[in-house]
């Protein structure tokens, strides 16, 4: 079932990559990605760099580094997650 959603994940990230400028000009500019990311087109970058995440984060997934990586991060903080 990993597989399945995170092949799912893959395509999503994908089709948000792809798609970036289709959404820009039918959902409009996101005011802080232009500042932060630059005058124009930091709204297409945030969307690549959003599908871009959620495309490691599926392959990570995948290969089962995810959950290592989440306990090398998060684990000293939640100890009973060992």
């Amino acid at each position: 079932m990993k597989y399945f959603f995170s092949l799912l994940a893959i395509v999503v990230g994908f089709l948000l990559v792809r798609y970036s400028n289709y959404l820009v000009e039918n959902f409009g500019h996101n005011e802080t990605a232009e500042h932060y990311l630059g005058t124009y087109g930091g709204t297409r970058l945030m969307w690549k760099m959003i599908g871009i995440l959620i495309i490691i984060g599926a392959f990570l997934t995948i290969s089962g580094l995810g959950e290592s990586l989440l306990l090398a991060f998060f684990g000293p903080m939640v100890r009973g997650l060992k």
